[in-house]
């Protein structure tokens, strides 16, 4: 052996460590041992896809299929004011706005919360026009969100839960594989 020189295989320290035994090395020390996965992360990752699908259905949908079902009988209610409006952009990409809904007729009554999410658009400034359904006296809601917006709140809700669905599918797929690997 020169000194100085690299030498082919394992390493001089390998070749110390062996010394004295006979035959081949051991291929299990030479191997690299695979960290099996945990199936509780995975677990918990499946339950935090899961819950924010239901919440985002279940917070978001109602409004956004009466807003369809109701598309084109919206007319403005002057008997309503809107108060405390606003529109939050994150990175230029989601838009959540909120508004109440608060009767001039019946100062007493408590205002109406509306509220409604948008991606890659922003509030620009637009007039917060309270409106009443034709079909649906009850029904009350923005103008900017319950018409003008309407298509782009929908492709947002279609588009945010197919994409925390695929997380749920990528986290159940984890998770069956972590059951499937795991060896207590």
């Amino acid at each position: 052996m020169s000194f100085g020189k690299r030498q082919p295989g394992a390493g001089a320290t390998a070749q110390t460590l062996n010394v004295g035994m006979a035959g081949p090395q051991s291929e299990a020390a030479s191997e690299p041992v695979e960290a099996t996965p945990s199936p509780i992360r995975s677990f918990i990752g499946l339950v935090a896809c899961l819950a924010g699908l239901y919440a985002l259905i279940t917070s978001y949908g109602p409004d956004l299929v009466r807003d369809h079902w109701l598309s084109g009988s919206w007319q403005p209610a002057y008997d309503l004011r809107a108060m405390d409006g606003e529109c939050k952009r994150t990175n230029f990409v989601i838009t959540s706005c909120t508004a109440k809904i608060k009767s001039v007729a019946m100062p007493d009554q408590a205002p109406i919360s509306h509220s409604f999410l948008m991606l890659f658009s922003g509030g620009g400034g637009e007039v917060l026009v309270p409106v009443r359904s034709t079909k649906d006296r009850g029904a009350v809601s923005i103008f900017y969100s319950a018409e003008t917006k309407l298509w782009n709140r929908t492709l947002s809700f279609v588009a945010l839960t197919g994409l925390v669905a695929l997380f749920g599918v990528v986290a159940l797929s984890c998770f069956l594989r972590a059951i499937n690997s795991f060896r207590p």
